[in-house]
């Protein structure tokens, strides 16, 4: 398939990703973002950092073929595994989780919140949060495996529970009980946590034309040699006689 177009969308779509992806009984879904050109480009920063480390153990090059079909097919991970062990082709099941039950987004009264219950201690402090503790020990709910089986009944029975209260009150009974959640959030709401301050996830940067420029910051961290901003988003063209002449300079040491 190398004279065919690579686009990330049409990746998705090839790989099996859409079919994953999106509500039940509605159509294949993209993600929101270009996750395969991303993931394709991480695969290629880990192999040639592991060309160089090789290189310097035998002195040798080599070269780097990294796809976007495989790079999307690597992402798919647990789910692939599923269908490879038991042939079963695996379903779409919007935000829930396919083999962890409760694992998804639920409505309050004034919005939407997501929760994550990863195992059955966190099942039973979820029970007691929403007072129905007897959930816990129904044989239907007890056990994940149970769950899984029994879902739309639970999650029809969570549904009606979690509508009847604002989101801040029910992550902050979860948050208590030390079951994982969180609010969906706009990206308003995102950027101004102070997680993201605390985590220098958002920079700003003088620009020649825009002046003041919010960017998003770098996720990595160091701790000898922490990551510096000092260019900006160059301007068209900015840099093509720096790199003509480097690589001319290059050129003439041949």
């Amino acid at each position: 398939m190398r004279d065919k177009p690579g686009y990330d969308f049409m990746i998705q779509a090839l790989g099996g990703l859409m079919s994953i992806t999106g509500e039940p009984e509605g159509e294949p879904m993209k993600t929101g973002v270009a996750v395969v050109d991303l993931f394709a480009g991480q695969n290629a920063v880990i192999a040639i950092l592991a060309a160089l480390q090789a290189r310097t153990l035998t002195g040798r090059g080599q070269q780097l073929d990294i796809a976007l079909f495989d790079s999307q097919l690597g992402w798919l991970a647990n789910v692939a595994s599923n269908y490879l062990i038991s042939g079963k082709l695996p379903k779409r099941h919007g935000n829930a989780h396919p083999n962890i039950v409760p694992y998804q987004s639920f409505q309050a009264s004034d919005g939407w919140f997501a929760i994550a219950v990863g195992n059955d201690r966190q099942f039973v402090r979820l029970c007691e949060v929403i007072g129905e503790l007897e959930l816990a020990n129904d044989e239907r709910f007890a056990k994940n495996s149970a769950r899984v089986q029994n879902r739309e009944e639970l999650i029809g029975l969570l549904k009606s529970i979690f509508v009847t209260r604002r989101v801040r009150e029910w992550l902050s009974a979860l948050d208590e009980a030390e079951i994982p959640c969180g609010p969906i959030n706009t990206f308003e709401q995102v950027f101004s946590m102070p997680q993201v301050q605390e985590r220098e996830m958002l920079v700003k940067m003088d620009h020649p034309t825009i002046g003041e420029l919010p960017l998003v910051g770098s996720p990595l961290k160091f701790s000898d040699t922490p990551v510096q901003y000092r260019l900006h988003p160059p301007l068209m063209g900015e840099h093509t006689e720096e790199v003509l002449r480097e690589l001319k300079t290059k050129a003439s040491k041949l």
